[in-house]
Order: structure tokens, then C-alpha cells, then sequence
């Protein structure tokens, strides 16, 4: 594939945002014409500009992420990066300047620049006409009817134009909901079966977090380690009801087994571009998200940062906005695309992968002022993405291999997982660690576009296998491991609980009753959650997510923020490799390992590796144990849900 410089593809990357090429993208829908806006009507949009020295900044990410250096763990402000590396003082109050001239507002967040004003002067600014379009999922958003034209204050600095969009990109949700037996759940003394469905302290005591009554020294005081001080962000296009975040609490009893006066709940919201609320299509999964993140993590600071969609121009601005504050520590992002959408050869030769270098820009800066990125890698197993027969043609089709982005991104940690198998005693809330498998689900045909055309080969599984753009980073490498490619990056890096069988799944949900697939194996499990007052089952790697941040709070409270958490995890991979072992009383073994599963294109026993290494296509390193992870090998672990060291 071609490689185009940064100014070339953010060019192209701003055609396609702004709707000037006639075919679109594989993933971009057309909005449909509703009506024009009325010239006093607001519109607002997003300036990206690119960073001044992106080579410079890579290097001193590379830097605080070495033990080696006197600069590891030292991060930078906002405003360090942006002094040192980002575009100059000059280029911004240029691209200010000729916005303003327009008769627009403008709010500078380091090199991203948020722009509203009426829609006559956006128009007049850009020589376009704005319109209402309705997008396939019922939204209604405001977009340029023709190409804008870019002042040259922009064009002249490769400024990129993010939120004009008429063909919308927008990233899909890794999560399903599952129906649960209410008499069940409402049984406090029945934990169901081996298999769950699982309450946020069933996973707590399987994983072993430390206990709840963990304590540490941090300036100077003895302080519990719940992620008190740590601030978790969560980037979602939804709110959520606070009554349900409790609920899930008051569920747990946690007041009373705590001590706690009161449940933790949400810090506060943000919004972002207008911000959203809980009447979109992503309510369960901010309900899910938020949940799972402060139950593993219950005196951290949660603040639901709300985009109004999931549109790659917002989700852009998302993210911009999370690092311009830097308040977050560590963020969660459990939405993605297939990587090949972006590619030429998904969009009639156009490369469109401009949105990677924006993207890759924010999280590379994010890293250098020690803020840890995770995201869900993906429900569809190894074959992510829907072949050009369908996509492009038409016709019908095949799922193909392929990976979700942002996950792919190598300064961000990709997270997969497993279905998790804990100790089931009847009368017993007893949820001992008892193994894990990741076996994907077949999946009948699909018409996920809608447009009467089927694909098959579709699949349920953690997402994972190798990226088609991004090179293999140095932290796949030094250890040795073998992950399937020399050149590329590999995901994910790590797994926890994920779940199976989703609504529509080939029954029963034994993939196939292969050898492969573990000859009939129909272990699946699932979450809990509420959302509306109704406590549901929860499945996909968007589980998996926010809970790795519950996890990455305690490790941020005791050591400080962790900037990419990537190289830490590899190093600790490395570590127990040495050892040879997944024996868990060894006090190297960080993770869980030797997991069956399979992907529908290859099984866990691939990649190969010697040696004690380990690395496959659904958990990465592996699951894992918690109150090592965190550096507290010494600690009690959480013992039996609804106890005082696990309330």
C-alpha cells in the first residue's frame, strides 16, 4: 500500500470528510437531505493541525517509557507538547485570526481548535451551503452540501476540517446485551453457574484484585487503594441514568460491606461538541462502560466525556478535548472500525488513512503527558471486516480477516478476552478463578449495511490478528515473542472477561462442535449490568475495557500515570516468560495463559512461540492477575463477593 506524507492524506482525508469525492468509503454512509438550515442556525466543527515536530515528540514518548533513562515516567503538560512540538505559536493565531475574520467563534485546545457560528457565516467561510442530513441511524446533523473550500490560512499549514461531514464515518459499539432470568439475579445467594452471569465483585475475586482493605503510603499517608485520586475517562456518545450505577451497587450490598457512607458514583460529564443523552443508541453501553470502570475502581474519579455520535469527526474531537484537559489518567474507548475501511483498496483507490496519522497524533501526545488509552479490539473474532464484493460491489459476500481502529494504534492498549469459568458452589457466592477459554460463536449470514445483500463467514470473539498500516512497535519486538508478523502490530495485548452466545448465534453456542473449537465446548458467560432499572447480561470486549481500567486506576493510585501502557505490560510478559511458568503462586506469573480458543481463522496455539513466550490472536499476553499487575504481590487478594475485602 502506498504511503502518503501527512499534508497529502490529511487532504484527502478532508475531501472525504467533507463529502467532495462522489463515492464515498466503505464506511461512510451518506446522510439523507432533510432540509437547509436557516442562516442563523449554529454549527460548530473541528480544526485539526498537524504537530510541528511529530518525529521529535515519538522520540520522547520512547524516552518516558524507558527505565532506562532519566526521562521515564517524566510527562509533559499540555502545554509542554505544544511548545515543543506542536504547531507554532504563529500557525494557531493565523488559523485563529482567519476564522475569526469569518465571523466565527473559536476555542483553542492546543492543535485542536473547536469552530461554531451561524450557518451562513460557516457557509460564506467555506463557499458551501449547510443542510440537514439524516443519517441511517435516525440522527439528524448539520453537513456541507458541496465541498468547502478552505481559507488559505488553513490550506497553507495542512489544517484538517473535522465535523462537515456529509458521508459520515462512524465507529460501532463492541458490546450485546443478553436477556437474564430476573428471579435469578434477585437471589443474592445464587451466583447462577460456572459460567456466570457475572456481578463486578465475581470478577474481582476471579481476576484477584487486591482487597478492598489494601492499604498504601502516598504522600505520606496511609490511603486505600480503590483508585482513590485516579481520575478513569470515559469517551461515549450517550449519558446514563446515576440511579443505575447505584443500583449495581445496592445490588452488592457495598454500603454495608464497605463502610461507605454512600456509593461511589459518576465525578461529572462532560460535553463535548453539544454532548449527547441517555435517548441514543449508545445508553447501554455508557451505562456499561461507567459501570464496569467505578466498580473496579470505586474511589476513583469516572467522568463520562459525551460526544454527540460516534462519527470519527466527533470521536476526534473527543479524544482532543480528554488530552487538552488531562485531567483523565487512563481513558476507555470501547467502539471501533474495521482497519481496511480506511484503506485504497475499500475505497475505489483513494487512501483514506489520514484519520490514523490525526488520531495517532492525539494518543502519541496523550502518552507524553501519561495518560493510558485502552480499547475494546473488536466482537467479530479474526475476520472483522466485510469483503469488497459486498462493500463495494454489492454483492454478496464474506467477513474477512481484519482488526478494529483505535485499537490498532500501538499507543493504545487493545484489549480482548475470554469467557471466564469461576468456582460454583450452590449457596455460595464463592467465585474462585477456575480457567477461561476463547472460543468464538458462529454467526448466521448477515446484512449489516442493509442493503439486501448477505455476508457469511460472520463470527462472535474477541477481535485480534495484525494491522494492515501500523509497523510492529518496539515493545512486540524486544521481547522476542512471536506474533505473527515482522512488520506489523499485533493485537491485542491483553484479555479479561468478554463473553459469548449473542442473540442471533448458531445454537448451541459450542462453535460448530469442532475440534477446533473445543469439540462442543459451551462455556459462555456474561455481565450484569442495569440500565433503565432493568438488570441485563452484557457481552464483548466492551466489558473487557473499562474493566482493565478499573484495574489500571489501582496500578496509576500506587505508581503514578503510566503514559502507554504497552511497553510495562510486554516488560512484565518478557518477565515471566523467563520463568517459563502460569503458575500463579510463582510471583512472576502476571498472567493467566495457556487459554484454548479460537478465532475463526486460527486457534490460541497461534502464533508459535518457545521459551516460555506467549502471545495470541484473543488475549494477547493473557489475563490478568490483578494484584500483581498492579505491583502489590504481597497483597491480600478480594475474597468472597459481598465480604468486607471484596464489598
Amino acid at each position: 500500500m502506498k504511503r502518503l506524507g501527512f499534508s497529502e492524506r490529511a487532504i484527502m482525508g478532508c475531501l472525504l470528510a467533507c463529502g467532495a469525492l462522489p463515492g464515498g468509503s466503505a464506511s461512510a454512509q451518506p446522510l439523507t437531505f432533510v432540509s437547509p438550515l436557516a442562516s442563523e442556525e449554529s454549527v460548530s466543527f473541528t480544526v485539526v493541525l498537524p504537530l510541528r515536530d511529530r518525529a521529535g515528540l515519538e522520540a520522547m514518548v520512547a524516552r518516558q517509557h524507558d527505565p532506562a533513562t532519566s526521562l521515564y515516567h517524566h510527562w509533559l503538560t499540555p502545554q509542554e507538547v505544544e511548545t515543543q512540538y506542536g504547531p507554532s505559536a504563529t500557525t494557531i493565531a493565523a488559523v485563529t485570526t482567519a476564522l475569526q475574520k469569518s465571523g466565527l467563534s473559536v476555542t483553542v485546545h492546543g492543535h485542536t481548535l473547536s469552530v461554531s457560528g451561524t450557518a451562513s457565516r460557516v457557509g460564506h467561510a467555506f463557499n458551501t451551503s449547510l443542510a440537514y442530513g439524516r443519517s441511517q441511524g435516525g440522527a439528524l446533523r448539520s453537513y456541507a452540501m458541496t465541498a468547502p473550500v478552505l481559507p488559505s490560512a488553513l490550506t497553507s499549514v495542512k489544517a484538517v476540517v473535522l465535523g462537515l461531514d456529509k458521508n459520515i464515518h462512524e465507529a460501532h459499539v463492541d458490546s450485546q446485551k443478553i436477556a437474564l432470568s430476573q428471579s435469578a439475579i434477585l437471589d443474592p445467594a445464587n451466583r447462577y453457574s460456572k459460567d456466570g452471569t457475572y456481578w463486578y465483585n465475581d470478577l474481582k475475586q476471579a481476576y484477584q484484585f487486591p482487597s478492598y482493605q489494601t492499604m498504601i503510603q502516598k504522600n505520606g499517608k496511609q490511603v486505600r487503594l480503590d483508585g482513590t485520586g485516579v481520575t478513569v475517562g470515559i469517551l461515549m456518545s450517550a449519558d446514563i441514568n446515576d440511579s443505575d450505577l447505584s443500583a449495581v451497587f445496592n445490588h452488592e450490598h457495598f454500603m454495608a460491606n464497605s463502610g461507605q457512607a454512600s456509593n461511589p458514583s459518576l465525578y461529572k460529564r462532560v460535553a463535548v461538541d453539544g454532548g449527547a443523552t441517555t435517548n441514543t443508541n449508545q445508553f447501554d453501553e455508557a451505562s456499561l462502560d461507567t459501570q464496569q470502570a467505578l466498580t473496579g475502581a470505586p474511589g476513583s474519579h469516572v467522568i463520562l466525556y459525551q460526544i454527540p455520535s460516534l462519527a470519527n469527526s466527533e470521536m476526534l474531537a473527543g479524544f482532543g478535548k480528554i488530552i487538552a484537559d488531562n485531567e483523565a489518567d487512563v481513558v476507555s474507548a470501547s467502539f471501533g472500525e474495521c482497519e481496511l475501511y480506511f484503506t485504497a483498496g475499500y475505497n475505489f483507490g483513494s487512501d483514506y488513512t489520514s484519520y490514523f496519522d490525526i488520531a495517532h497524533e492525539m494518543f502519541l501526545q496523550g502518552n507524553a503527558q501519561g495518560i493510558t488509552f485502552l480499547a475494546s479490539s473488536g466482537d467479530n473474532a479474526g475476520l472483522e471486516c466485510p469483503d469488497t464484493n459486498y462493500v463495494l460491489q454489492g454483492n454478496n459476500g464474506s467477513y474477512v480477516k481484519g482488526i478494529e481502529w483505535p485499537a490498532s494504534d500501538p499507543n493504545v492498549t487493545a484489549v480482548g478476552g475470554t469467557n471466564l469459568l469461576t468456582q460454583n458452589t450452590s449457596g455460595s457466592l464463592d467465585s474462585t478463578y477456575v480457567g477461561e477459554n476463547a472460543y468464538s460463536d458462529p454467526l448466521p449470514a448477515k446484512d449489516p449495511f442493509g442493503i439486501g445483500k448477505t455476508l457469511v463467514n460472520a463470527r462472535w470473539g474477541a477481535g485480534g490478528g495484525l494491522s494492515v498500516y501500523f509497523a510492529k512497535p518496539a515493545y512486540q519486538t524486544d521481547g522476542g515473542i512471536n506474533t505473527g508478523s515482522t512488520g506489523y502490530r499485533a493485537v491485542p495485548d491483553i484479555g479479561m472477561q468478554v463473553g459469548g452466545c449473542p442473540y442471533g448465534a448458531i445454537t448451541p453456542c459450542n462453535g460448530g462442535n469442532s475440534v477446533l473449537n473445543g469439540n462442543g465446548n459451551t462455556d459462555r458467560s456474561a455481565v450484569v449490568v442495569s440500565t433503565n432499572g432493568i438488570f441485563s447480561g452484557f457481552i464483548g470486549t466492551s466489558v473487557a475495557a473499562p474493566e482493565l481500567a478499573g484495574a489500571v486506576a489501582l496500578l496509576i493510585e500506587k505508581s503514578g500515570r503510566q503514559g502507554n501502557l504497552n511497553p510495562y505490560l510486554y516488560a512484565l510478559g518478557t518477565a515471566q516468560a523467563s520463568t517459563g511458568s502460569n503458575n500463579t503462586d510463582r510471583s512472576t506469573t502476571v498472567f493467566h495463559r495457556t487459554i484454548p480458543g479460537y478465532n475463526g481463522v486460527v486457534t490460541n496455539n497461534q502464533p508459535v512461540n518457545t521459551r516460555g513466550k506467549y502471545f495470541n490472536y484473543t488475549t494477547g499476553l493473557g489475563t490478568p492477575v490483578v494484584y500483581r499487575l498492579v505491583g502489590m504481590p504481597d497483597a491480600e487478594k478480594a475474597g468472597v463477593p459481598q465480604s468486607a475485602s471484596n464489598p
